[in-house]
C-alpha cells in the first residue's frame, strides 16, 4: 500500500516486502524484491526504514509557542499600563467608534471556521459515530512519517526483519482480516518491530500511526502467551484506525494547542503576572485532564470493537483475562503503577478493562457461535497464572530493568 516509509530520510529500505502472506521471509539474495506473479492481498508491509546518521538538533516548537504567548501577552500589558490615562482613553475610544467593524469581522471569521470544522466530520466505518479528522490523507501519511521517527529514533533499533516474531504478526493480521472482510477489504497494514521505544524505554506496548503503521515493542511478546492474546492486541490497535482514533486525537490536539495558545495570550494581557501564572497553570492542567480523559474513552472503544474484531477469529475471551492479569502482575514487579497518575493516564485501569471483557463475553461468545468456532476448551487460560507469573519473575530476573529502561 504505502511505501511511504522508504522515503522517509534516505532511498535505502530495508525491507519492502509485499507478500501474499505465507509467512515467508522473501528468499536470498534479493530480499528486498517480491514476485510479481504473486497474489495481491490485503497485505502486511513489513517494512523499516533508513536513518540520518548525523544528530539534527529541534526546538520543542509547543513549549516556544507557548513561551512565545505569554511573553507578547506580557510586553502589550506593559505597554499599555505605561501609557497616560489621556492616552489610553483615546485608544478605548478609538475602538468604540470601530466596534462594529470588529464585532462583524469575529463574527464571519466564527462562521467561516464553524462551517470548516463541519467539513472535517467523518463517520468511522464500524460504528458509525462522527469523528473530528481535520488532516487529509497526504496529512496523515507525513505526521506519521514524523511520528515514526521519533518513535523509532534509528535503523538500530528496529527488529531484523527475519525474526519469528514478524511471521506470527502476519499469520494474525491475515486471519484478522480474513475473518473481517467486510471491514479490511482493500487495506494494508504496515508493521515494525522496535527493541525501545524513543530508543530509550524497554516496555511491553504496541500503538499504531494514522497510516495504519503498527508498531510493536519487541518486550511485549515475554507477556504474550496465546495467539488468542495476540489477535486481542492487534485487533484493538486496528481498531484505533478505523474508529479513526489516532487521526482524531491529532487534530484535536492541534486544534486544542491552538485554542491554549490564544487564552494564555489572552490570559497575560489582561491580569498581572501572578494571577496570570495561576490561570495559564490551571488551564494547562485542565487541558491534560481532559485529554487524557478523550484518550481513555478512544481505549475502552477499541477495547469493546477489537474485542468482536476478534471474536471473530473464534478466540478464546477468557485469554484476554488471562493476558489482562498478567500486565497486572508485570506492574506489580516492575512497580510501574505506582508512578500513574489515574487522572492523568491516558489508558484505564487494568481492572476496568478487565470489567469491560466480562461485561462482552455473551456477546462474544453468540458471535462465536454465528461464525461457526469451535467449543471453548474445557481448562481456564487463568488456571495457568501461578506458572505466567513465575516465567516473568524469571524474565526479570534474567533482563533486570528500572521501569522498563535499558541504560
Amino acid at each position: 500500500m504505502y511505501l511511504k516509509y522508504s522515503q522517509l530520510i534516505t532511498s535505502r529500505t530495508l525491507i519492502c516486502a509485499r507478500k501474499s502472506l505465507l509467512y515467508k521471509i522473501v528468499p536470498e539474495p534479493s530480499p528486498f524484491r517480491c514476485k510479481k506473479s504473486e497474489k495481491k492481498w490485503q497485505c502486511l508491509n513489513v517494512q523499516t526504514s533508513g536513518f540520518h546518521t548525523t544528530q539534527k538538533l529541534h526546538f520543542h516548537a509547543p513549549v516556544i509557542l507557548c513561551l512565545g504567548s505569554i511573553l507578547c501577552g506580557s510586553f502589550i500589558r506593559k505597554r499599555w499600563l505605561k501609557l497616560s490615562p489621556t492616552e489610553q482613553e483615546m485608544i478605548i475610544r478609538w475602538y468604540k467608534q470601530r466596534r462594529h467593524i470588529f464585532h462583524g469581522g469575529w463574527k464571519i471569521l466564527s462562521a467561516i471556521l464553524i462551517i470548516y470544522f463541519l467539513t472535517c466530520i467523518k463517520r468511522d466505518p464500524i460504528v458509525g459515530a462522527p469523528r473530528f479528522v481535520l488532516f487529509n490523507e497526504a496529512q496523515r501519511i507525513q505526521n506519521a512519517k514524523f511520528l515514526f521517527k521519533v518513535v523509532v529514533q534509528s535503523e538500530s533499533n528496529v527488529v531484523p526483519h527475519d525474526n519469528h516474531m514478524y511471521k506470527k504478526v502476519a499469520r494474525i493480521i491475515k486471519k484478522l482480516t480474513n475473518a473481517n472482510k467486510e471491514i479490511f477489504k482493500g487495506i494494508d497494514w504496515d508493521v515494525t518491530i522496535i527493541y525501545r521505544i524513543f530508543n530509550i524505554a524497554s516496555i511491553p506496548n504496541v500503538l499504531i500511526l494514522p497510516d495504519r503503521h503498527i508498531i510493536i515493542l519487541a518486550d511485549i511478546f515475554n507477556l504474550i502467551k496465546s495467539d488468542d492474546q495476540l489477535t486481542f492486541i492487534l485487533a484493538h490497535e486496528m481498531s484505533h484506525e478505523m474508529l479513526y482514533h489516532p487521526s482524531q486525537t491529532l487534530s484535536l490536539g492541534a486544534l486544542s494547542n491552538n485554542v491554549i495558545l490564544l487564552s494564555t495570550f489572552l490570559i497575560w494581557v489582561f491580569y498581572p503576572p501572578g494571577v496570570a501564572a495561576m490561570l495559564s497553570s490551571f488551564m494547562y492542567i485542565l487541558h491534560a485532564i481532559i485529554f487524557a480523559c478523550f484518550k481513555r474513552s478512544c481505549e475502552r472503544e477499541a477495547d469493546k470493537v477489537g474485542l468482536q474484531l476478534a471474536a471473530k477469529c473464534c478466540i478464546d475471551s477468557r485469554e484476554i483475562l488471562a493476558f489482562w492479569e498478567i500486565m497486572k502482575m508485570y506492574d506489580e514487579l516492575t512497580g510501574a503503577s505506582m508512578f500513574r497518575i489515574p487522572f492523568l493516564n491516558h489508558h484505564p485501569s487494568l481492572e476496568e478493562r478487565k470489567k469491560i471483557t466480562i461485561r462482552l463475553m455473551p456477546k462474544v461468545n453468540q458471535l462465536r457461535d454465528l461464525v461457526g468456532c469451535p467449543e471453548l476448551p474445557l481448562r481456564d487460560p487463568r488456571d495457568f497464572l501461578p506458572q505466567y507469573k513465575r516465567e516473568l519473575e524469571d524474565e526479570l530476573r534474567r533482563n533486570p530493568r528500572l521501569l522498563g529502561m535499558r541504560w
